[in-house]
């Protein structure tokens, strides 16, 4: 679908819908001729008032008057007059237009999208699959249904702010920053103060010029000025870029010579501290040989070796596709325009690019997927000459259901401008910042006595961070500590230690990293009070039957439970543990405890293993001598409760015997 932006930067990217239908031969010809002659050179405003003067005229020849209607409508559609388009469509297809033109379905569709009544759309691009391309309705349909979700619930948390000071009535669009710091931007406008003294046909506005503002030290953009005599000419400039020093400007120029549009081409002109020398053409393409091949909407890579820019040179992918073109330090001269190739284009038009810092692409384009209308893409640069990966569509709000054109980024931030003529704006192509607001990401944490339940006040919570850095924190009287007010980082892990003297300390671990949304990360901590010549529970560690083998199948991993003590010896320097290993009464007294000796043994070498200290740990073997269920219990259990019981029997649990231990500085 081709769409009124297309004309309002550049009239080469402008392909026109011109419907004829069964006109009835030569009939009323003299009603509608002028206004087909320029709508048919894209003359838009100008063809819209004859149309609705033709359409009051014709009386009796209704298919005349439905054509008149529908080509009313396209006027007011390729102008963004969604309202408009919609009611001249109506009155269309009151007179049975359809019949002749199914596509009005689809058209109609697309204004009510662009209102944001996306359900009335899929209404009428349901209408349109079954008299016209099912494949197309579909793509459309499904786009509707994305927007609809995405407007009420929104994807991201992007906000999008409208520049109230910069924007106008008219077009103000295709921004790109014109100095280091990123305070300086440049733009495309129709608005009254451009150099263009005659109206444009297409739009009914002055032609486009290069406007400037700068933003001062409070971040407040200033009142737009035309960037000067050398760039802004009583011709259509628009479409800018810099070089990566700033030092050249580059820019689209469509000359009108006496009511004839001429090919566009990039043009550029050296940047002279405030102002610009005098422009002419880059020459990408041989205008000697080829008079028509348009050219424009630059973009030059970050480090300055290649331009990006769109064109509908032969060879493409749809109609206006991604080209580009690599610098020759050597000779000065920018190199043979080379296509990007269909993973980048489409069968639909791809324009306005820009590079961000990392040096991923972005563009505007109508392929399906989006929104509607032209949406914002992105590729990230992958190794290779202009390599890049696959298409994505950026989220809402940054695309909306109108269309996007253009959109920078201000330097490694997830912040920047666009354009675009979506519901809402002050004109028909609005400026527009976003900016990806900080996550706040919380740590509330409660400490309690494991026997009382009682808060723990005055107990140490540190955290270390993945990036290196230890903060100490104290919980009140609640055994509370919050953290908030930036104090937990966006894509930073943590560890928490939580200590109180006479207590074995504990902790864990959360994370930011890959988090999407604001987030709490609250937990309680609960103290055990450390009691010398004490069995402390751990996690359960088994054996096969007579072996001091850990058992490690498909049901238990015993190593798993070993590493609870890892944790807790690391956490705790202070401690000396004595691991005592129990076995059930079956088997000699003797037997069993050489067994146990064994596997309290096999836990001392695993936490050996793992960088305990052997001054802190002590095996012991107790056999069957601290039975918890005696034997005469057992027997009067039921049969198929027995085995459990000697379970509970066959246990590993751990006494703190000293807590003085003082680890040795590596």
């Amino acid at each position: 679908m081709q769409h009124y932006l297309q004309a309002i930067l550049t009239r080469f990217f402008v392909s026109c819908v011109f419907f004829i239908g069964a006109l009835g031969g030569t009939f009323a010809q003299e009603l509608y001729e002028k206004a087909d002659v320029a709508f048919n050179r894209r003359g838009y405003f100008e063809a819209s008032s004859d149309y609705v003067a033709a359409y009051a005229k014709v009386k009796s020849d209704l298919e005349l008057k439905a054509y008149c209607a529908f080509q009313a409508g396209e006027c007011m559609r390729l102008l963004h007059n969604p309202r408009g388009a919609t009611e001249w469509y109506d009155k269309a297809l009151g007179l049975r237009y359809a019949k002749i033109n199914p596509k009005i379905y689809l058209l109609y569709g697309d204004v009510l999208r662009d209102q944001e009544d996306f359900y009335g759309a899929m209404e009428w691009y349901d209408k349109y699959g079954n008299s016209g391309d099912r494949s197309v309705a579909d793509a459309r349909i499904e786009s509707a249904d994305i927007a609809a979700i995405a407007i009420e619930e929104p994807p991201s948390r992007f906000i999008v702010e409208p520049m109230i000071v910069v924007n106008s009535p008219s077009y103000d669009f295709a921004p790109v920053y014109a100095s280091k710091k990123s305070n300086v931007l440049v733009f495309a406008s129709s608005r009254e103060s451009s150099a263009g003294t005659g109206e444009d046909p297409i739009t009914g506005e002055a032609f486009m010029d290069l406007f400037t503002t700068t933003q001062d030290k409070k971040g407040r953009w200033g009142e737009p000025e035309p960037l000067g005599n050398t760039i802004s000419t009583n011709d259509n400039e628009g479409a800018a870029a810099f070089g990566n020093k700033f030092k050249t400007i580059y820019f689209t120029r469509c000359i009108d010579q006496d009511g004839s549009n001429l090919a566009c081409d990039i043009y550029f002109a050296p940047v002279m501290g405030n102002k610009f020398g005098a422009s002419q053409p880059l020459n990408l393409i041989d205008r000697e040989s080829d008079d028509s091949t348009q050219i424009g909407h630059p973009a030059i890579s970050i480090d300055g070796d290649f331009m990006v820019f769109a064109t509908d040179l032969p060879g493409g992918f749809g109609g206006k596709d991604l080209w580009f073109s690599a610098y020759d330090d050597k000779s000065e001269l920018w190199g043979e325009p080379q296509n990007l190739g269909g993973e980048i284009n489409s069968s639909g038009d791809e324009m306005f690019p820009s590079f961000r810092a990392d040096g991923s692409l972005y563009f505007s384009s109508d392929r399906p997927g989006g929104l509607g209308g032209f949406d914002f893409c992105f590729v990230e640069a992958r190794e290779g000459i202009m390599a890049f990966s696959e298409v994505k569509h950026l989220p809402y709000p940054l695309n909306s259901s109108g269309d996007e054109v253009g959109i920078i980024y201000k330097k490694q931030t997830n912040s920047g401008i666009f354009s675009s003529n979506r519901k809402g704006g002050k004109g028909q192509d609005d400026l527009y910042e976003f900016r990806l607001p900080p996550m706040e990401f919380c740590f509330r944490a409660y400490v309690y006595d494991f026997d009382t339940g009682s808060s723990v006040g005055d107990a140490t919570i540190t955290l270390e961070s993945s990036e290196g850095e230890v903060n100490t924190y104290t919980s009140d009287l609640d055994g509370a500590v919050e953290l908030c007010d930036g104090e937990i980082e966006e894509g930073v892990s943590y560890n928490v230690d939580v200590k109180n003297e006479g207590f074995i300390g504990t902790g864990d671990r959360f994370s930011s990293i890959g988090l999407t949304e604001s987030t709490t990360f609250a937990r309680e901590y609960f103290l055990k009070e450390i009691v010398l010549e004490k069995e402390y529970d751990m996690p359960l560690v088994l054996y096969p039957l007579g072996s001091a083998d850990l058992l490690i199948n498909a049901t238990v991993n015993s190593t798993d439970s070993l590493n609870y003590l890892v944790d807790l010896l690391d956490r705790n320097e202070n401690l000396v543990i004595q691991l005592e290993a129990h076995t059930d009464s079956r088997g000699t007294n003797s037997s069993n405890k050489t067994l146990s000796q064994r596997r309290a043994e096999t836990c001392v070498n695993f936490l050996l293993d793992q960088g305990i200290a052997s001054e802190r740990l002590v095996p012991l073997g107790l056999g069957e001598d601290k039975l918890i269920i005696k034997d005469a219990q057992i027997s009067k259990l039921p049969q198929d409760e027995r085995e459990a019981a000697h379970q509970i029997n066959r246990r590993t649990v751990f006494k703190i015997v000293r807590f003085d231990f003082i680890p040795t500085e590596e």
